[in-house]
């Protein structure tokens, strides 16, 4: 899998896979929500449960500080990913390449 970030596209080759808008990860071209950002965590869907968090630069599992990836590898595997931010390449990670 070859992951590239263009114009708030997340892309498999040419397919869109997800979009962002605002602070939501979308699925494809559409509005289905994969997940939500704040406070530096990933987040279920458009409910509170989290997913993941960012800390220091590593992702993390749920609210724990378990390191399960870190920021700067994951940026190495999507290629146009230096406008984002770290807690959306933890969204992509969680979503995506986990």
């Amino acid at each position: 899998m070859k992951l590239e970030y263009r114009r708030e596209q997340l892309k498999d080759g040419s397919k869109t896979i997800a979009n962002i808008r605002g602070d939501k990860l979308r699925k494809g071209t559409g509005s289905s929500t994969l997940c939500n950002v704040r406070d530096d965590k990933v987040r279920r869907g458009t409910g509170t449960s989290t997913l993941c968090n960012v800390r220091n630069g590593d992702i993390r599992d749920g609210t724990g500080t378990s390191r399960k990836a870190k920021v700067k590898d994951v940026k190495r595997m999507i290629k146009g990913s230096e406008s984002l931010s770290d807690v959306f390449i933890a969204a992509i990670w969680q979503t995506f390449i986990r």
